[in-house]
């Protein structure tokens, strides 16, 4: 055993039995501050979701114990493939005002979504994803002029097809309850799909948009 592989060894046998437990919500991944929106250019508004990578799931999956194989090793230090879903919702100001119908109907109600996947991020670091919404859809439909206002969004972060419990991952207005909050989430992932494309991850545009956060999965 090289000294490398004996060193990542070690680290798993202390740290796998204190790393395995805690709190479902945030244990792997959390919210790093509020999703923002302002105008980035005479194009584009940019929407920035902030969040921390906080331990490696693939701690709960060796159920403490140490790797048996090449194929179970990994550096703790960390997180492969990474996937952020982000969906948000916006009111079509421009429809409600002409049909006359009141703010909370659901059919003023616009949905978009985009993904974003990160092939490697370390533990305990901050990062910002961040995405671009064309301001001339935003400044058509009255989504609130140069101030454009999110009406909810949802954040699903998943790796491996596994999906994480993050706190505060879904908003909408000022609801709280959860089922209110899950049936939003429904209704963003099914109503954003015809809007496919159009909110895109900003590196698309610009790579620099990454920082810290590539080498992203290229689509």
């Amino acid at each position: 055993m090289n000294k490398l592989t004996f060193a990542i060894v070690t680290f798993l046998l202390i740290h796998l039995p204190t790393l395995a437990q805690g709190q479902d919500f945030d244990k792997f991944v959390s919210l790093d501050g509020k999703v923002t929106i302002k105008r980035e250019s005479g194009h584009w508004f940019k929407i920035s979701v902030p969040f921390q990578v906080i331990s490696n799931p693939d701690f709960d999956a060796l159920e403490g114990r140490k790797p048996r194989s090449r194929e179970e090793l990994f550096n703790p230090k960390y997180l492969d493939n990474l996937e952020l879903n982000l969906f948000i919702c916006f009111r079509n100001e421009f429809a409600r005002k002409f049909l006359r119908t009141e703010k909370s109907d659901p059919d003023n109600f616009q949905y978009y979504s985009a993904s974003l996947k990160c092939m490697i991020l370390e533990v305990g670091s901050n990062y910002v994803a961040h995405f671009l919404f064309p301001a001339s859809i935003a400044e058509r439909d009255d989504f609130g002029g140069s101030y454009p206002e999110l009406l909810g969004h949802v954040i699903d972060f998943s790796r491996k097809g596994v999906q994480f419990d993050v706190s505060n991952s879904i908003m909408f207005e000022k609801y709280k309850s959860r089922e209110t909050l899950e049936k939003f989430k429904t209704e963003a992932q099914s109503k954003s799909l015809p809007n496919e494309g159009i909110l895109i991850p900003a590196y698309k545009v610009d790579q620099s948009y990454l920082n810290d956060l590539g080498p992203v999965y290229l689509d």
